[in-house]
């Protein structure tokens, strides 16, 4: 009897994995079928030097650029020529420059790509619009400081995020372009990142800001994690303080895995490290912002809905551990979700008060790091795709200020917990 009832129990859990098994296969079939129809191909967009590198000034003659270096389906720069011109340029900015520059680096997501036909999913042209915002920003700065105003280099990383040119199609391509994502986290992603950072850090009053945009940011996470682990291990070394490369990095309705999320936050949490602002004659205070930051929209359907369900499709084949705390989320559900959607990662709370956006601390909070998360209202970002309205712009430009990007007399730095001036 007992035998027979094992035997039972066997069937009905083979009989679950094999109707998930067969929902994935008809998943997997059904993009297959569409492939050939509407397919954008693998290739590189901007080809020409005035195509990947554009030059502007603002009214008041402030010089900005916008630089594009485009990858692969297999993560790999097309063109090393397009780094090679943006480097320069940094380069020659930063000699002409008396406080350096203003570098903002932006890795777009999802149904986006390189091109600047109307079919790209517009981000590149989201993209310049935004660089000029940011040199207004900084002109803005210079008349209150008296300071001379700095310029700004953009750098749009573009990746083969939009795969098709029908929206039905479109929406069908999120398994393969997850997994193209994770490509595109490669080893040569890192280094533009990091030879662009560090030709705007020839120039020690230089200021780079991060963003990166739905599969964008899962593709930030996984590339910029590595390099902010090296730099808690070099605080723990030193027993001090280290500068950082990045002065505010942004996560906009990232579909990251809330456990890779997590894995960042336990390793700040493990070295107990503060962010810190240092001015010129070595005195620090607290920092008003974060080092990173993972905001996700309350109305964005693509990481409550869309991600929960591809991700419990690929857990066929993958296996959680047993919850070692009850007052923890389990690995599983870290697995299944994104950090806007895990309660328990949350650092603040955010609302619209008179026509701004104003965050608070959660009470008791677990994630009391650097690492900042939270979810933002539908007026900030009305959705997945959202990252154009007044509400962010202001958002994003707070938490800027917060972190004194546009003060050249103030450097950032991650820091042991010590008595500050």
């Amino acid at each position: 009897m007992n035998s027979i009832r094992r035997n039972r129990g066997f069937l009905r859990r083979w009989r679950f994995s094999f109707t998930k098994l067969l929902i994935a296969l008809g998943v997997v079939v059904a993009i297959g079928v569409a492939l050939p129809f509407g397919c954008v191909g693998n290739r590189q967009f901007n080809t020409e030097p005035e195509d990947y590198l554009r030059l502007n000034q603002t009214d008041g003659g402030l010089p900005y650029a916008v630089s594009v270096v485009e990858f692969d389906d297999q993560g790999e720069p097309w063109d090393l020529a397009q780094l090679d011109a943006v480097v320069e340029l940094i380069r020659n900015l930063n000699t002409e420059s008396e406080h350096g520059i203003v570098l903002h680096q932006f890795i777009h997501g999802w149904k986006s790509n390189a091109s600047r036909d109307r079919d790209s999913g517009q981000r590149l042209a989201w993209f310049e619009d935004q660089v000029a915002r940011l040199a207004g920003y900084s002109e803005e700065a210079a008349l209150k400081t008296g300071e001379p105003a700095r310029p700004v280099v953009g750098l749009f990383v573009g990746w083969r995020g939009r795969t098709y040119s029908l929206p039905i199609l479109i929406d069908a391509s999120f398994w393969n372009r997850r997994v193209a994502a994770h490509r595109v986290a490669s080893i040569q992603l890192i280094e533009v990142l990091q030879r662009t950072l560090r030709a705007a850090d020839e120039n020690p009053d230089s200021k780079c800001f991060l963003l990166g945009h739905s599969m964008g940011g899962l593709i930030l996470e996984r590339t910029v994690g590595q390099m902010v682990m090296a730099e808690i291990l070099s605080v723990e070394d030193s027993g001090d303080s280290v500068p950082l490369g990045y002065d505010l990095i942004v996560s906009a309705n990232p579909s990251t895995e809330a456990l890779y999320s997590k894995q960042i936050i336990d390793a700040l949490k493990r070295a107990q490290v503060e962010l810190v602002l240092e001015d010129r004659a070595g005195a620090r205070r607290l920092a008003g912002g974060p080092m990173m930051v993972s905001a996700t929209s309350q109305a964005d359907g693509i990481t409550r809905w869309l991600i929960p369900f591809a991700m419990r499709l690929n857990s066929i084949f993958v296996r959680y551990r047993g919850n070692p705390s009850p007052a923890h989320p389990s690995q599983k559900t870290l697995g299944l979700h994104t950090a806007g959607h895990v309660p328990f990662l949350f650092s603040h709370t955010v609302e619209v008060v008179d026509g701004g956006v104003v965050l608070h601390e959660v009470p008791g909070r677990w994630n009391d790091t650097p690492f900042w998360v939270f979810q933002v209202p539908v007026e900030v970002s009305s959705g997945h795709g959202d990252i154009s309205s007044p509400l962010w712009a202001g958002l994003m430009r707070q938490l800027m200020e917060r972190n004194e990007i546009f003060n050249p007399d103030l450097q950032l730095r991650l820091a042991s917990p010590v008595p500050l001036d």
